[in-house]
């Protein structure tokens, strides 16, 4: 024992001397010693502690089992660990460890030292997820809730405008920092435990947080929601927080405790609700626009343009978590009435809840629709349709065993409008032919369920039969299951719109309070303005003002009119039906989440106004089609005697004031202008063109094209080429530009 005690005597001595961190445990792994350096590197000194005592189980057994193969081999071994200080900051060592030995040279423990490497491994997994951190932060600069991320030690690594005003602070103050830096040690305590939980579960979690607004130094309260934030192998790498303040309850609950507490409790409770339905507008309105900008910009690679969408669709899950956890359930029955439904959003909404019934198994749960399947109906029974879904989901569930895997969702339906077909793929356990044969043949089965899901084929196949749908299966053992549902197409319902048809001078009116939404229709329109250059948009966040601008056209530009407005106008004291039926426009588009209520249908019907799911935004064509659009006269022709079109100035004044001084001559120096205002002139106007312009793409022919099309009669080309004769249509003539006598006498004897 003696020995033993001078040998360490001796290692505190020299290890006094090293600049590195130098241990020496004994073969219960206590630690016997530590340097100067290593009490730095942990935060504390850990001499006569187990390695149990200082970190979480996890870690410590990691760390234990190669001390003990170093004493077993007696050799010298090296390992990555990683512990957590006492700032509960995860570090990363390559930890060099070999046996101590007694002046006998017996084993009496290990002696290491660890190299900090906590540096490089963050910088490595920097490198690797900055990328879906750049996503997240342009997805959340469209929200107009707080949002912030955060990695696994609770240190914020960005955060939305939104975010900063509700805790009072500023970027620089708020990203890099830990909580424990930003909040008093008992708050930052609360939550980052809380984080952790989540970080653990893998789940989203919720739950009532306090903070010091860094300005006012006033204690605010949030119900804050905190999902996983995943890298793309799937690691979690922090989490992703949004939260509702509470501030407001909170006091009205200690006002009801002293006053009405019944009362004030039913108020309160109402108002929140509100807020709720708030929180939800403010995201869905943002998703549905994001979700538009990212399919028009076609500059975005591929890749990307799935990860912005991911990320929308990742915190538009907060939403509909919010939904399910504070509005009223709708009541369903099983049995009713066959109608219409849009099969593409009902499919959302029934993979967005299945999202959260299974947050905490390994699944990510996948979808496409085709494009002519966006506006599909079929005709059902609404309740029996979601439930038969649900089953057929819960199936391919529990085909994969609580194990990682897919669910993938496909919707299609043919060019013809003929069938619509569903497709439930999984990757899961897979059925063998007899099973398969038995469920195709309309034998209940358990396919091996402990529980059994006999019940749940049953009703999938008596919808099916109820509904004249089809069913086929193909799956084997080991490779996992596709169920495909057949149904006819129904003919679209009366309210819905699935396509925009636009006169090429139309005004677009677009109306929406969230502003967000008009920079993704602008994106949505922006090859459709190309077409028709004068097609006009018009963007209004609020009702009335929306209702000033058309009162104030004139009648003939009132017909011009196509309104697209959102259903909701909060806190306007009108909705976007009220602004259709003021304004007597004709033509009009909702454009809302609230598609399937049934009163706002009823409303749109007597405004003659379709309506279109918000979601859907994204998907729906737009066309310019003049020959089923009103026709467009202009309120009176202007008069001219002739028009000259050249980009040469100097030629067209000097037509104009030498040649046809006693005329009234209209003059344009580029054909668009021309064009804009072609409408105004009589048929029989002469236009002379020249066949080339410096600031324009298009032949002086071409453009003779369009205005004989239009029905314009007297036209000509002004130019020094030689045209062949069959180069020259019958509908107009070409005057070489010097012959000034042929020029003025085309106008004076219409030759």
């Amino acid at each position: 024992m003696i020995k033993k005690l001078k040998i360490f005597e001796d290692l505190k001595r020299i290890t006094s001397l090293i600049p590195a961190p130098i241990y020496w445990l004994d073969v219960n792994n206590t630690v016997l010693g530590v340097n100067e350096a290593g009490v730095k590197a942990v935060g504390m000194d850990i001499s006569g502690k187990s390695v149990w005592d200082l970190y979480p189980k996890e870690m410590a057994d990691h760390i234990i089992q190669h001390n003990q193969k170093v004493m077993q081999t007696e050799k010298i071994l090296s390992q990555e660990e990683v512990i957590q200080d006492m700032t509960g900051k995860i570090k990363y060592f390559t930890a060099i460890k070999g046996p101590l030995r007694d002046d006998d040279g017996n084993v009496i423990g290990i002696i290491g030292t660890s190299i900090d490497i906590t540096a490089e491994k963050n910088a490595q997994l920097l490198k690797k997820r900055t990328k879906i951190l750049e996503y997240l932060d342009i997805v959340a600069a469209n929200l107009p809730t707080p949002i912030a991320w955060l990695d696994v030690n609770s240190v914020v690594l960005g955060v939305n405008e939104q975010g900063l005003k509700a805790v009072g602070t500023t970027r620089i103050a708020y990203v890099g920092k830990s909580l424990y830096e930003i909040y008093p040690h008992d708050m930052a305590e609360h939550i980052i435990q809380h984080d952790k939980e989540v970080i653990r579960k893998g789940i989203t979690m919720s739950q009532e947080e306090s903070i010091v607004d860094a300005t006012t130094g006033q204690v605010k309260y949030f119900n804050a929601i905190k999902t996983p934030l995943r890298d793309d192998d799937g690691e979690i790498i922090g989490l992703v927080v949004t939260g509702i303040d509470i501030t407001a309850k909170k006091e009205a609950e200690r006002l009801r405790v002293e006053n009405e507490v019944h009362r004030n409790l039913v108020k309160e409770q109402e108002k929140f609700m509100k807020i709720t339905n708030q929180v939800v507008h403010d995201i869905r309105s943002p998703l549905a626009s994001l979700l538009m900008i990212v399919k028009s910009c076609k500059e975005i690679p591929e890749s990307d343009r799935i990860a912005l969408r991911e990320a929308a669709i990742g915190i538009g899950d907060i939403a509909n978590h919010l939904l399910n956890h504070y509005q009223k359930k709708e009541v369903e029955t099983e049995l009713g009435e066959r109608q219409p439904i849009l099969v593409s959003a009902t499919l959302l909404q029934l993979l967005a809840d299945k999202k959260y019934q299974y947050q905490n198994l390994p699944i990510k749960f996948n979808y496409d629709f085709s494009e002519p399947s966006h506006f599909a109906f079929i005709k059902i029974e609404p309740s029996a349709f979601k439930r038969m879904i649900s089953n057929l989901i819960n199936n391919a569930v529990d085909s994969l065993e609580n194990k990682k895997g897919n669910i993938d969702l496909k919707l299609e339906s043919n060019g013809n409008g003929e069938w619509v077909k569903i497709t439930i793929r999984d990757n899961g356990k897979g059925m063998p032919p007899e099973i398969v044969k038995k469920i195709l043949s309309h034998i209940a089965v358990t396919a091996g369920k402990e529980k059994g899901h006999g019940i749940g084929l049953t009703q999938v196949r008596e919808t099916l039969e109820r509904n004249h749908g089809e069913l086929s299966i193909d799956s084997k053992p080991g490779k996992g299951t596709r169920m495909t549902l057949t149904f006819p197409r129904a003919k679209s319902p009366d309210w819905i719109a699935e396509r925009i048809t636009l006169g090429s001078q139309d005004i677009i009116v677009i109306l929406d309070d969230d502003t967000s939404i008009h920079g993704a229709w602008d994106a949505h329109f922006e090859p459709i303005l190309i077409q028709a250059p004068e097609m006009q948009l018009k963007h209004f966040t609020i009702g009335q003002e929306a209702l000033q601008f058309i009162d104030a056209l004139s009648a003939n530009d009132k017909q011009k009119v196509f309104l697209l407005t959102d259903y909701e106008l909060l806190k306007q004291g009108l909705n976007g039906l009220h602004v259709v039926s003021k304004s007597e426009i004709k033509r009009s588009i909702l454009v809302t989440s609230h598609y399937s209520d049934l009163l706002v249908r009823g409303q749109a019907e007597k405004t003659g106004t379709k309506i279109l799911p918000k979601l859907l935004a994204s998907e729906i064509p737009i066309k310019i089609d003049d020959s089923t659009h009103f026709e467009q006269k202009p309120t009176a022709l202007k008069t001219a005697d002739l028009i000259i079109v050249d980009d040469d100035k100097t030629f067209v004044q000097s037509l104009a004031l030498f040649v046809f001084g006693d005329k009234a001559v209209d003059q344009y120096y580029d054909p668009d202008s021309l064009l804009k205002n072609i409408a105004q002139y009589s048929k029989d106007t002469p236009i002379f063109l020249d066949n080339n312009y410096s600031n324009s793409t298009m032949k002086g022919m071409e453009i003779a094209k369009q205005l004989h099309e239009q029905g314009y009669t007297r036209l000509y080309i002004l130019s020094g080429e030689v045209f062949k004769q069959s180069e020259i249509p019958n509908y107009v003539t070409v005057i070489r530009k010097d012959d000034i006598d042929r020029i003025k006498n085309s106008v004076i004897h219409n030759t």
